[in-house]
């Protein structure tokens, strides 16, 4: 009988690593996307409420973060998605999510704010996303 459990330190940063630095596997959230949704996300939703189709180019509704950043130490991942002044000119961006690359994508963190940017060509966002222990 086991007198104690414990998820490794060592652990818990390879599984960072899996979850959002594996760009061969479609499961690995590597990259984000943005929509104009107002709606509190849920547990269970899988994807934007008003995805914003074609904003980085092409038909693609996502696009791979500018930084992928882990600190072992605190085990901590730190993402950055940014969306240039030419992308996305005239949404209100209200929705982001990181997002992986399967054919359906799925969804790792969902944020909402009802008060997000207008983007104009003289308006770049930066988000910013840490995973991790606390």
């Amino acid at each position: 009988m086991s007198s104690g459990s414990v998820f490794s330190s060592s652990g818990f940063n390879n599984l960072l690593q899996l979850l959002f630095n594996n760009a061969t596997d479609t499961r690995s959230y590597t990259a984000f996307a943005i929509g104009t949704g107002t709606t509190t996300p849920v547990i269970a939703g899988t994807t934007l409420e008003a995805t914003i189709t074609g904003w980085a180019g092409g038909t693609a509704d996502s696009k791979a973060y500018s930084t992928i950043s882990f600190d072992t130490v605190n085990q901590q991942v730190t993402l950055r998605g940014f969306v240039t002044a030419a992308e996305a000119t005239g949404k209100t961006i209200t929705e982001y999510a990181d997002v992986n690359t399967l054919a359906t994508p799925g969804i790792a963190g969902h944020f909402v704010a009802t008060d997000g940017p207008v983007k104009t060509s003289a308006i770049q966002v930066t988000y910013l996303t840490i995973y991790g222990r606390t």
